[in-house]
């Protein structure tokens, strides 16, 4: 995979753009959607080969359009990896999860002892829902 550091803003947009929607498209369907947005042909079409040559929008499918044939795109990656992999790559790792819970709940005006005791009981919401699902999918 040919990946750089980072995306710019309009690349990191369009995949934006793409996880929300959730669904392949070709660049055809995605000029016209992001039209409303701003978006013009030819950038897109350029973001899309872009995103395309470092793969990060893979190929899931061809679709006929008129005599010839376009490509479907879906994100590479979800994006949580994407973010991750930003994360790592500015030293964060899963030592930081801790700091970095706190900092998406909001905890940083309070006490140590406050703040690792709500990133506890968040953290094992997570668990609980992560085993609740797996029993769902065991069957059990």
């Amino acid at each position: 995979m040919i990946k750089k550091n980072c995306l710019t803003a309009r690349e990191e947009e369009l995949l934006n753009i793409l996880w929300e929607i959730n669904e392949p498209l070709t660049a055809g369907e995605m000029a016209e959607r992001l039209e409303p947005q701003g978006w013009n042909e030819i950038t897109l079409f350029k973001t899309v080969r872009k995103l395309s040559d470092m793969s990060y929008l893979k190929v899931v499918g061809l679709e006929k359009c008129a005599k010839s044939y376009a490509r479907k795109f879906v994100p590479a990656l979800t994006k949580a990896e994407y973010y991750t992999e930003i994360m790592m790559r500015r030293g964060l790792d899963s030592s930081s999860i801790a700091n970095i819970t706190a900092a998406f709940l909001g905890l940083s005006d309070k006490s140590e002892k406050e703040r690792d005791a709500e990133i506890i009981a968040k953290l094992e919401e997570i668990i609980a829902a992560l085993r609740k699902a797996g029993e769902r999918e065991d069957g059990c």
